[in-house]
């Protein structure tokens, strides 16, 4: 792996993103990568999904959307599932069942490798694929008390748009969108 510390990124050609593989993916050290990204949110008293679930958990949720792993050499180091529709059960914020709005979910990268420009890759790549969709935007939602998260999308572009209680969660959710139309060709 090849860092530069002083831009804080990696060299682009060392990670490779790619569509989620069940024959090549593990969905053990996909499912311990989230664990471990989301080990900090959980002390904070978030009950996040992500920071307990099961590989059963983790391969429906992979299998609800478009799935993707970012990889360095042969480890997997990030992973962000993109929905284009989501299911209209009465959980789901409405907001999510627009058709012109897409989301993402279960984004992670390994702590040792955050801040290195692998979040802003998986990010950018569900918001190319909305916007080739034809989607006006694109949303997802993160612990009202999450202020770091909240900062990183809002200098992405996103807006608080709302807020969201889930059955499982001990925290309101904020609900955050980002309008694709804006964007640069």
């Amino acid at each position: 792996m090849t860092t530069n510390a002083e831009s804080n990124t990696l060299d682009k050609s060392s990670v490779t993103i790619g569509l989620y593989d069940a024959n090549r993916d593990s969905l053990e050290e996909i499912t311990l990568l989230l664990h471990r990204a989301y080990a900090v949110l959980a002390e904070m008293g978030f009950n996040y999904v992500a920071a307990t679930q099961s590989s059963l958990v983790t391969q429906e949720r992979l299998n609800a959307g478009i799935a993707y792993t970012a990889r360095i050499n042969e480890q997997i180091v990030g992973t962000i599932t993109y929905y284009s529709t989501t299911p209209k059960t009465p959980e789901e914020p409405d907001y999510y069942k627009r058709i012109e709005v897409a989301h993402f979910g279960q984004f992670a990268v390994l702590p040792e490798m955050q801040n290195l420009g692998i979040g802003n890759n998986l990010v950018e790549l569900v918001e190319s694929v909305a916007l080739s969709e034809g989607k006006h935007e694109i949303a997802c939602d993160t612990a009202e008390g999450a202020t770091d998260l909240i900062e990183y999308y809002k200098r992405r572009g996103y807006r608080p748009i709302g807020y969201q209680q889930w059955g499982h969660a001990c925290y309101r959710s904020i609900l955050l969108s980002k309008s694709l139309a804006s964007r640069p060709q």
